[in-house]
């Protein structure tokens, strides 16, 4: 049996922390007749699981729902593991926009395009949990891991670049200039998909879903030319 001091250095936390898991019955340990606390081995492997639980961002009140019944541990689990998911996907699109900012500096940097493609990894403004929001969830984060994979060639780029002045002169995608860049951006499109049909289904729901959209504000002209050559063979 261990003293609250000599326990709380065996399990490396405060005294005040043991004094609140008491509290809430998270862990009890034992009194003596004079009311000091006792604390067993059993209570430092109880103290062990609580410590990583907490550590893995359960919370104190699902931790003690969990230690009191193992099936719901394994729930949480599963749910912990999707939020944690989705948190590191937010992360390596903050270090792939860091990267693009950093790549682009000054003047370079297209802060239009950027924010459209923040604006469309955060979903559509659908209820939260619906099917089609989910379809287009998942198929938004396997594009976005697609493109973190992608190595854009010179043509790519020269594309951007030709279909900007495009724009500029007015030329729309059922021209016989824009049917060439429309023929341009579909080669790029099989080569960004790779032959992975799981990539072409997810890349198809999300342009329909595009294509389906209002032209937002911010739209690039670049999105909104080939957003009207799929309204216009859709």
């Amino acid at each position: 049996m261990y003293r609250i001091q000599d326990f709380a250095d065996r399990g490396g936390v405060t005294v005040r922390t043991l004094h609140h898991y008491d509290r809430i019955g998270l862990l009890k340990p034992r009194r003596t007749y004079t009311r000091y606390r006792l604390y067993s081995d059993a209570d430092l492997t109880r103290l062990q699981q609580i410590l990583v639980l907490k550590f893995l961002g359960l919370s104190l009140s699902d931790i003690a729902e969990a230690l009191k019944k193992p099936s719901r541990l394994d729930e949480l689990f599963k749910a912990r593991r999707y939020v944690i998911r989705r948190k590191r996907e937010r992360l390596a699109t903050t270090i792939h926009l860091l990267d693009e900012l950093e790549a682009n500096g000054g003047s370079n940097r297209d802060w239009t395009d950027l924010a459209s493609f923040v604006r469309e990894l955060g979903g559509n403004g659908e209820p939260q949990g619906t099917m089609k929001t989910r379809r287009l969830d998942q198929a938004r984060r396997l594009i976005f891991e697609r493109r973190l994979e992608w190595n854009a060639t010179l043509q790519d780029y020269e594309l951007n670049r030709d279909v900007r002045e495009a724009v500029a002169r007015g030329d729309t995608p059922d021209s016989a200039a824009g049917q060439a860049l429309v023929a341009r951006w579909r080669d790029a499109i099989e080569r960004f998909i790779g032959g992975d049909e799981e990539v072409r289904a997810a890349h198809t729901l999300v342009m329909n879903d595009r294509a389906n959209r209002p032209t937002s504000r911010g739209t690039t002209s670049f999105q909104q030319y080939f957003d009207r050559a799929l309204k216009q063979t859709s």
